[in-house]
Order: structure tokens, then sequence, then C-alpha cells
């Protein structure tokens, strides 16, 4: 797909999981692409969630494996209470209507796809199923939940943004993904901190937000990064793979690159 939108190269960022990419190393070499490492990571500060997108670290590091494993079993733990919660409100769900429990993290798409075995005629469901949101029910649905006591308790579980900064610096390049309109003096700590780059180029932002964050980047001393945040026609049916308005810094590239020669 990458080779035929006529990109030069791309990095897997799943959440939370690093699973895919050997199989992005055996791929990407045939169809004449530079594939990077990469992982988006979920953390948290002061109750608001942000991402971390953690490039060119080792395909083998261990820690970092370790690290995601541990946080993603202690999501799963409170998706367990989570399902008590949606049991709360009427709704007929047990552990067994949940497909995959247990590997990566807990999504819109987990939690709606096991409501819908046995609650498909709820009314609360039918603007996921075939209403207003159903262009892209898994996105709305999760961004629906995520405001409620149900994304607080998974939240709750999540690394704390500093620590992990400090856990990966050094082994890898960090970015903040999709930032949004974050203060600079926020944007200023965590580059004193560690993070290398945010992603300026996002489908998250309108064009207002990205001239702020390049204008930020470039007065920081941040590289800058472009990311579609594509999830597949299944998830976000209108991103398209590899649909940025701008491109990543030529300097961050060259790291990306460097760092790749010594795996």
């Amino acid at each position: 797909m990458a080779k035929r939108r006529g990109l030069t190269g791309l990095a897997f960022a799943d959440h939370m999981d690093i699973s895919a990419i050997p199989k992005g190393i055996q791929l990407a070499g045939p169809c004449g692409l530079q594939f990077f490492t990469g992982v988006e990571i979920s953390v948290t500060s002061h109750a608001q969630e942000y991402h971390l997108l953690f490039y060119g670290f080792d395909p083998d590091h261990a820690f970092l494996r370790d690290f995601l494993a541990e946080h993603c079993a202690a999501l799963w733990d409170k998706a367990f209470s989570a399902l008590d919660s949606f049991s709360g409100m009427g709704f007929a769900i047990e552990k067994d209507d949940v497909d995959g429990w247990g590997r990566s993290v807990p999504t819109g798409v987990t939690f709606l796809n096991a409501l819908k075995k046995k609650n498909s005629r709820d009314a609360r469901l039918h603007a996921y199923i075939s209403g207003s949101k159903s262009a892209s029910p898994y996105l709305n649905f999760y961004q629906d939940f995520a405001h409620t006591d149900i994304g607080n308790l998974l939240r709750s579980t999540l690394p704390d943004l500093h620590e992990t900064i400090s856990l990966l610096k050094g082994s890898g390049l960090l970015v903040l993904a999709h930032p949004g309109n974050l203060g600079r003096d926020f944007l200023a700590d965590l580059k004193r901190r560690g993070v290398e780059g945010i992603e300026a180029y996002s489908s998250h932002h309108t064009r207002g937000t990205t001239r702020y964050l390049v204008d930020a980047a470039h007065s920081l001393g941040l590289l800058i990064s472009a990311g579609s945040d594509f999830h597949g026609e299944l998830i976000k049916p209108g991103i398209a793979l590899g649909e940025v308005t701008g491109l990543n810094d030529d300097a961050l590239i060259r790291e990306l690159t460097d760092r790749s020669a010594l795996y």
C-alpha cells in the first residue's frame, strides 16, 4: 500500500505494541521502502492523556517490550472492570464477548464489538451501527466513552509522561504526537526532559494549529514530524496512508536512518 501511494519509507507506530515490526522489516526491502521502528505510547500527566511516538529503537529492545507488556496487562485488568461498568449501565456483556482478550490495548473496537454481540438492538448503539456515527463507528465510540468514568478508569493505568520520557530517552527518538495547541512552555519543558520533536503535520490539526506548531518547533529547536494518523478503513475511513500537508524534517530522517544502520 505504501509503495502504491508513492512513499519512500514508513514506520509502524501501533499503540503500545511492537509485534508487527519484524514483518515490517521483512516486507519493506522487497518493496523498495525504508523502514523505521516505531510505537505510539499512551501516557498521562495531571490526568490528561498524551501520546508519545518513539522511533528508531533497536527492534530487540527488551526493556521496551517488557515496559509495554507490563502496562498493557494493567490496562486489560482495568478493562475487566470496564465490562462491569457497561453491565451496570444495563448492557449484556461478559469477558467471553471480547475478541482477542489481552492483546495490545483495549480500544473502541474491543468494546463496541463486544457490546454489539448481545445488544445490537439497544437504542444507545444505533448511532454507531447504522446512524450518524456509523461512518467511523469505532473511533466515535472510543472518543465518546473516553470522556466517561470508563475512560478515566483506563487512563488511570497509563504510564506517566515524564517518567516514560526519562526511561526511553537516548535509546530512540521521542516525538510528541499530534500535540494540538499545547502551550510553548509545555513543549519547552518536554524538550528539556528529552523529547526531540513534535508531530506538527497531522490529520488532527487545522491549518492554524499546524502553523503554530511549525513556528513553535522552529523557535524551540524541536524536530518536525509528519504523520497521517492512518488507522485503516475500519477505524478512520477518511484518512489515507501518507496523506499529510507537510514533510518530516530532513534531520529527523537522517537520525532515524543512522539509528537503523546500527540494527
